[in-house]
């Protein structure tokens, strides 16, 4: 089976807590806080690896994540780091948001590494929030969930050129008697179900070909094995399209032009499947592929997507209901699960999340006065003169 498509949840490790810990001492009673950090959450990355060449390995995983980090302890020692996630991919693929569609990145090389799942911060334990007024604070924030996605991965094999045609136009026996490739070949059509790759030697460099399964009239509506494998034609710089009459040149470049018109950009070389059988056409068809892949200096993969993904703090949301304000805000909900309110001294984390977050003027931009209620993700505080009070 070759899987060139597949969606998986990815998510980065927690953050640790932080500690909340007081110094203890023979002759020192009064120690003071001495809670250390939490650990930070490891990353989720997806990296280059030039010895795989499909995305078999994930086809039965459903989720993957990332260590988290180790809570904080005592005297003011950290929690240990959470170890990075790598998901190791074939070069050539596609990342991207499953659920938005938004393009996340390619990998291209085996230097390649995209950050796809951040792991969540450390929190903050009790010797951070020491101060002239609270010389025993007794709080600790909370490791920052880390963050989830969904993404999928859409491998966009990196090849030289691509040979292309319909059911039972040589293509296979094309492909074997140009390289090292030993594809599966009969009288039959749809022989080949899916991409078979081999390496060309021009005698300066090394030319990779992909043979893609046999296009049909309609295969952009699905008929036949319908055009998905394309997408391994998308990097190639050289279309090798192979026909028997004239009508199924026209064929083809319709359902190429039908996918993607840039295909139709490409350098094509066309040969008629009776030629594979001639020594001095196939010696032709040699000498011309070998002569337009020396005269590359190099050969740099085609990036296929230009957009990247921009990130911004989603706006708050504030709707009345009766005397009661509902706030829905995703970031502000995942900050404020950083804190146990629980813990007396909260407010010195809760205080200056509702500063950054500017929660005091929307709330009285939208009419909401001392006592009144306020809802944040499912979180009940109440409304005073100047912060807003988290409601037991």
């Amino acid at each position: 089976m070759f899987v060139d498509e597949i969606t998986i949840k990815v998510k980065g490790g927690d953050g640790g807590p932080g500690a909340l810990s007081f110094h203890r001492e023979k002759y020192l009673p009064k120690g003071g806080p001495d809670g250390g950090d939490g650990g930070k959450g490891g990353d989720v990355y997806v990296v280059g690896d030039e010895n795989l060449e499909t995305l078999n390995f994930y086809h039965s995983k459903k989720k993957l994540v990332a260590e988290s980090g180790s809570q904080g302890q005592g005297n003011r020692k950290s929690g240990r780091d959470g170890a990075d996630l790598y998901i190791r991919v074939p070069l050539g693929t596609c990342v991207y948001n499953a659920d938005t569609g938004k393009f996340l990145g390619e990998i291209l090389s085996p230097s390649d590494k995209l950050l796809v799942a951040k792991g969540g911060k450390g929190g903050r334990g009790n010797s951070n929030f020491l101060s002239n007024r609270y010389r025993a604070p007794q709080v600790a924030e909370k490791g920052e969930p880390g963050e989830e996605v969904r993404i999928t991965l859409v491998l966009k094999s990196i090849t030289d050129v691509a040979i292309i045609g319909l059911p039972n136009s040589g293509k296979s026996t094309l492909l074997s008697l140009l390289t090292n490739a030993k594809p599966k070949i009969a009288e039959y059509p749809f022989t080949t179900t899916e991409p078979v790759f081999g390496v060309f030697d021009t005698g300066l460099r090394l030319v990779r070909l992909v043979e893609i399964p046999a296009i049909i009239e309609g295969s952009h509506r699905g008929s036949g094995l319908g055009n998905k494998f394309l997408k391994h034609a998308e990097r190639a710089r050289v279309l090798l399209l192979l026909f028997e009459k004239e009508e199924d040149l026209d064929i083809i470049k319709t359902e190429l032009s039908l996918y993607n018109d840039n295909l139709l950009k490409k350098d094509i070389i066309t040969f008629h499947k009776d030629d594979i059988y001639s020594e001095s056409r196939l010696e032709t068809l040699k000498d011309r592929i070998t002569d337009i892949f020396d005269s590359l200096k190099l050969s740099v993969p085609l990036s296929l997507e230009e957009e990247r993904l921009s990130i911004e703090m989603e706006p708050l949301s504030i709707e009345k209901i009766g005397e009661t304000f509902y706030v829905s805000s995703k970031d502000l909900a995942k900050d404020l699960r950083r804190i146990d309110f629980t813990q007396r001294d909260h407010h010195l984390l809760l205080n200056p999340l509702i500063k950054r977050y500017g929660l005091l003027d929307a709330l009285r931009r939208n009419g909401a006065k001392e006592g009144d209620r306020v809802i944040i993700e499912g979180i009940p505080f109440v409304m005073l003169e100047g912060r807003i009070k988290y409601e037991f």
